[in-house]
């Protein structure tokens, strides 16, 4: 269950439960058990259907399935209601069963304590089955849980709160899930009353539809890994998605804030960097420099962050911008391992959207194909140019190598970034370890919106247009498109002559300090300005495998010039649309080194 709902219209109540998964609607059983006169020393602590659970004061029980709706009483006798007007809608689009009772047959006044339990439904629709593995383990998941009940720590070495249900399991086990209750006031519902949507500080857990629909359930080898498992196949179906935010306790609606995208490990879900040493990471990177953090699942726990996982990445963002004021220009993704990776994947496809990254014990790229660190995959750095860039790993990790050979690609193309190597540190304690040198180093950084020079690289293989993702902007180039789409790679290089007039040369230093008790070697690459050329208002670009392209005039500070020239060098025939001043001007070039003056 997903999400519950109860209503009252006329002479019927609506009881209605929406299910994450509905593959087969014969399969689910919801019972509601109903303390009406919220008197727990009244009715009785025992579910019916062989429920094998209890809770005080049940004065009746609602069982509903898709074959009907019946009431049983604490003494135990039962009702169809089917008999008395009652029925049970299933709407197998919205995965729901809403079942109507008549007022005659169930009273619906006063103050209720309801409860919620669920299971899978037995030969009759009207009691549970047993579990597969153990006989008296029968309900499977119990709602009006909160999260001060279910804990704000992994607990143990099942992690059972990375999907917020320590505290279910607990109960379940136990067989008593009375602390799991809704306090419901109908005289308040019929009245109406509407109460103000949640506004947490601090975590909360959040779900959302997806646009897509990839069926029901998990893949097969998210409970079960195989000796292979696949590497970019999401492993979490289903429209419903959840994703973990964090809201700093300064937030104010009226001051838009700086969102960062945290993008957890493998083997972990939105919930992976909670824990013990939690405050190690939301504390500087979410609440001290005032960030809405939000950290996606990803599909699931293996899937890189390409593909349908990317996309939830995308659309986990549409929905905390549609309910948060966020400043666009303020935007950080980082990731530890799988998430380093996965930041990679998005930062250097996506520049014109990030004001920083950080890749954290993890650097590397997988492409959608599912391909790692190809030899020229580094040559993506480039992208990284105009954004504040972050790597760190230790010495005993096993992604230092990897971190080291993206560091010095950096270097070698002259893109500004610092990166840390902590002494003895391994792999897994970077889900704690480097986060506040990570939030000093992004600190505020701002989106660059309108570079001097650009440099870009793409690989058009990576495209899933069926997915809505498209690599196709740099800044102020847009309408990017590939001549063949199934070549290695597309570039473009571009440079205004009305922005591009500071003159930098790379400093690369090292240096040594102690973070958190580890001995850390610091390299530090940054871009000095050692003079100054006149603007000009000249216009140049660069393209190979480049079918047409799209300048912004005014972003590239050439807008409402009487005379621009355009510089281009083409590998093939491309088409260049010049926008300003409200018209386009379209400039159709074949392969070769053209000069022209634009006015």
């Amino acid at each position: 269950m997903f999400r519950a709902g109860i209503g009252v219209r006329g002479d019927r109540s609506y009881w209605r439960v929406d299910w994450t998964t509905l593959a087969d609607p014969g399969l689910p059983l919801a019972v509601w058990a109903l303390d009406t006169d919220a008197d727990p020393g009244t009715g009785t602590s025992v579910w019916p259907g062989a429920a094998g659970v209890t809770s005080p004061g049940g004065d009746a029980f609602l069982i509903v399935s898709a074959d009907g709706v019946w009431l049983e009483d604490a003494a135990g006798s039962r009702r169809d209601l089917t008999a008395r007007g009652g029925r049970v809608h299933v709407d197998e689009q919205t995965k729901s069963f809403i079942a109507e009772v008549p007022r005659s047959a169930l009273r619906v006044n006063g103050v209720f304590t309801v409860r919620l339990a669920a299971g899978v439904a037995d030969a009759q629709g009207n009691g549970f089955a047993a579990a597969p593995e153990r006989d008296d383990m029968r309900v499977y998941n119990a709602a009006f849980r909160t999260a001060t009940q279910e804990g704000t720590r992994a607990a143990g070495p099942q992690r059972a709160t990375g999907w917020n249900n320590g505290a279910q399991s607990a109960a379940l086990a136990g067989g008593d899930i009375s602390a799991f209750a809704l306090e419901l006031d109908w005289r308040e519902l019929a009245r109406g009353r509407v109460d103000p949507h949640p506004s947490p500080t601090g975590f909360s857990t959040r779900w959302y539809v997806s646009s897509v629909d990839l069926g029901p359930g998990l893949h097969p080898d998210t409970r079960q890994p195989s000796g292979q498992p696949p590497t970019t196949a999401p492993r979490v179906y289903g429209q419903v998605q959840p994703y973990l935010v964090y809201v700093p306790t300064t937030y104010d609606p009226e001051i838009p804030a700086p969102l960062t995208i945290l993008l957890h490990g493998g083997g972990n879900n939105h919930n992976g960097f909670r824990g013990a040493r939690e405050d190690h990471l939301f504390g500087p990177v979410c609440e001290e420099r005032g960030s809405i953090c939000l950290s996606p699942l990803g599909r699931g726990d293996g899937t890189w962050y390409v593909n349908e996982a990317e996309l939830d990445v995308w659309e986990a963002w549409n929905r905390v911008a549609a309910v948060y004021a966020l400043d666009g220009t303020r935007t950080t993704i980082a990731g530890h391992s799988m998430g380093g990776v996965g930041a990679t994947r998005l930062a250097t496809n996506h520049p014109d959207v990030f004001a920083g990254v950080g890749i954290v014990s993890g650097a590397g790229y997988r492409n959608a194909a599912g391909i790692r660190d190809a030899a020229d995959d580094r040559e993506r750095v480039e992208n990284l140019a105009a954004m504040s860039v972050f790597l760190d790993a230790g010495t005993a990790d096993i992604a230092e190598g990897n971190t080291r050979t993206w560091a010095g690609a950096l270097e070698a193309a002259g893109v500004e970034h610092r990166a840390h190597y902590y002494a003895g540190a391994t792999h897994g304690h970077f889900g704690w370890l480097g986060w506040r040198e990570y939030a000093a180093h992004v600190g505020d950084a701002q989106l660059e919106t309108a570079p001097g020079a650009i440099a870009f690289r793409w690989d058009p293989r990576e495209n899933r247009t069926d997915l809505g993702i498209v690599i196709d902007s740099a800044y102020w180039l847009d309408g990017l498109v590939a001549r063949d789409a199934a070549a290695r790679w597309s570039r473009v290089e571009a440079r205004s002559g009305a922005l591009d007039t500071v003159v930098t040369e790379p400093v690369a230093t090292a240096a040594s300090a102690v973070y958190d008790g580890y001995q850390t070697e610091i390299r530090v690459l940054e871009r000095r300005p050692v003079g100054t050329v006149p603007a000009a208002d000249e216009l140049d670009l660069e393209l190979v495998n480049v079918a047409a392209a799209d300048v912004d005039l005014a972003a590239a500070g050439l807008a409402g010039r009487e005379q621009v020239r355009l510089r281009v060098t083409t590998d093939g025939p491309t088409t260049v649309r010049l926008h300003g001043d409200g018209a386009v001007q379209r400039v159709e070039l074949e392969a070769g080194t053209h000069d022209i003056l634009l006015g």
